[in-house]
């Protein structure tokens, strides 16, 4: 079952050989962080149109960054330290409410979606250690071969 599941994203089949385990299991980490952003999106009430693109287009970057573009992955890269300065100002710089003689602190976001928010994060910044791995190096550097 596993290896099923791996050759249904290109993970086990490649035609230039086997990806690194950390390239796969790394690769699988950004696919399961595109999950979560997709829930938290939907728990948002993000708009229909703009859910299918980022959708499509986040996991177009993670399966090319699986197939070993360097370009998706430092790409993918950026995103993810825009996405976790985003969850960085979402903790540090909380709402100011004023209740008659108190005031209180509350966060602009529900709790549920600061905590997809922060597991979110948290996946996607250990994908990118492991797709930036030593062991990585090489499936990004390879020669390709071309497929007729």
């Amino acid at each position: 079952m596993p290896n099923k599941l791996l050759d249904s994203f290109y993970l086990n089949n490649h035609p230039d050989g086997k990806a690194p385990q950390k390239v796969v299991i790394g690769t699988l980490l950004l696919y399961l962080a595109v999950a979560l952003q997709m829930a938290s999106n939907l728990l948002d009430g993000i708009n229909l149109a703009a859910f299918i693109f980022i959708a499509f287009f986040l996991i177009y970057l993670v399966f090319v960054t699986g197939e070993g573009r360097k370009w998706a992955r430092v790409v993918l890269l950026i995103l993810i330290l825009l996405n976790s300065y985003a969850l960085v100002a979402n903790i540090t710089h909380p709402a100011v409410v004023v209740k008659q003689t108190q005031t209180v602190a509350t966060y602009k976001t529900p709790a549920v979606l600061l905590t997809i928010f922060v597991a979110e994060v948290i996946i996607e910044l250990l994908a990118m250690a492991l797709v930036f791995s030593k062991e990585a190096k090489p499936w990004f550097n390879r020669v390709r071969t071309v497929v007729n």
